[in-house]
């Protein structure tokens, strides 16, 4: 790894921004969407892995861990997502290969960073928890993530309750793991797998619990932000089977003298069968076999990158406007009078190839002289592309000058010499429109 070039940091020192910044992260297959305040989602080809809802008011949706200090009862997260705890310091870190998480609460300092492989389709988060005081503690470490095994990934936004009613799950104590699948609805139908670990290292586990139904986890009346699983003492339930409201929840003890660091490995992957699940939940036990991960990532990074001929400054540009496509921005909204000037719906994109159902990044472009602005957005449409987000790129040429078809000659030209020439008036690819005869 010594050569390639400096990573672009993005440091963020609160969660609470207007619009959530973002951290895409992917291997091509397995695609993980960070949040710095700690929310996301993660999908697996097109089939939605967590369940995810846009909101950038709560944005509580994702895959997170609570860390509880057992003597004293206080609970928090290891972000700022779901507890909304305040932390004495905190900071989200987002380069490139990952994303990263600081934040000390009392004398209980913790570090995280989120990795997607490039080798396996998992992700894998490595959460390091350091005792700063002077005494013994002893810590519960506890992950949570809602299972939706939805595919497409709209599917368990419209009707979830259903989705629900075929997840089946199956603890593997032996593992240390949790194992996911959606019931065949036909004979033929193969369906996939998901696993989910928590491995320690550095210290001893005293006890190992494990939950898959939200019910038991929330409790009545709750919310993630304080479930009945964080207040009351004890092991989870370990429940397991045909549940109403799958989720997947590994819990840890650990005892922490003065100084002393542990290290959580909670692994979170797909696989065709069984089998291979369970391989890979052995694999990722190792700390050696997790090592590699990051090393793999910071690799993998680096060469999607100069596939599209882009720069670290550029993906870190590229990433922020991914927040503004993820969720909604109000800044960018048009006035109120030019909205209310709208007579079309969705329909109305019809007739132009475009169907709508996906985000529109529209580019209006009038003059030859901005043609660099256009080489960005499609720059910018193949990063997103493969990181996962799927965008229709729409690209309006109003030229008015009587050059209209030079520019658009050089638009073409410019997208038939990138990897987004197979993607012309696709869904999730880039429509070149003329402004004044194609769009009005």
């Amino acid at each position: 790894m010594s050569s390639g070039p400096e990573a672009p940091v993005r440091i963020l020192g609160s969660p609470d921004t207007a619009v959530p910044e973002v951290q895409l992260l992917s291997n091509g297959r397995y695609h993980v969407m960070v949040t710095n305040a700690g929310g996301g989602s993660t999908r697996w080809k097109d089939l939605a892995v967590t369940r995810w809802r846009e909101d950038t008011t709560c944005d509580n949706w994702g895959t997170f861990c609570y860390v509880r200090d057992v003597e004293s009862g206080e609970f928090w997260s290891t972000a700022h997502q779901p507890t909304l705890t305040r932390p004495a310091r905190y900071e989200a870190i987002f380069t490139e290969a990952r994303a990263e998480f600081r934040r000390l609460d009392g004398d209980i300092e913790s570090h995280t960073e989120i990795v997607v492989s490039p080798e396996d389709d998992i992700e894998l988060r490595r959460v390091r928890i350091t005792n700063r005081s002077r005494t013994r503690r002893i810590i519960d470490v506890t992950s949570y993530a809602e299972v939706a095994l939805a595919a497409p990934a709209a599917a368990d936004a419209l009707h979830p309750a259903f989705c629900n009613l075929f997840v089946q799950t199956e603890i593997v104590a032996q593992r240390q793991a949790i194992l996911c699948t959606r019931r065949p609805r036909s004979l033929d139908e193969q369906s996939p797998w998901m696993f989910h670990l928590m491995a320690v290292h550095g210290t001893e586990s005293a006890d190992v619990s494990y939950e898959t139904d939200r019910m038991e986890f929330i409790g009545r009346g709750r919310t993630v932000a304080a479930p009945q699983a964080m207040t009351r003492p004890g092991r989870l339930s370990c429940s397991q089977g045909s549940v109403l409201d799958p989720i997947v929840a590994v819990r840890h003890r650990m005892a922490l003298d003065p100084q002393q660091t542990a290290t959580i490995d909670i692994a979170s992957g797909m696989a065709d069968t069984r089998d291979a699940a369970l391989d890979l939940a052995g694999k990722y036990q190792d700390r050696h076999l997790a090592d590699r991960v990051f090393d793999l990532a910071w690799t993998h990074s680096w060469v999607t990158l100069r596939q599209i001929n882009a720069t670290e400054s550029a993906a870190q540009l590229y990433s922020r406007l991914a927040g503004s496509v993820i969720y909604a921005n109000a800044s960018l909204r048009a006035r109120a009078s030019v909205l209310l000037r709208n007579r079309r719906g969705q329909s109305g994109l019809w007739s132009y190839a475009i169907s709508g159902d996906l985000p529109i990044v529209l580019l209006q472009i009038g003059d030859s002289e901005n043609i660099d602005l256009v080489r960005q957005l499609v720059q910018a449409h193949a990063y997103w592309r493969l990181k996962g987000l799927a965008v229709d790129l729409v690209i309006w040429n109003e030229d008015r000058g009587g050059y209209r078809q030079v520019l658009q000659d050089q638009i073409m030209g410019l997208i038939a010499a990138g990897i987004e020439a197979h993607v012309i008036d696709r869904p999730g690819g880039i429509f070149v429109r003329r402004g004044g005869t194609d769009l009005q």
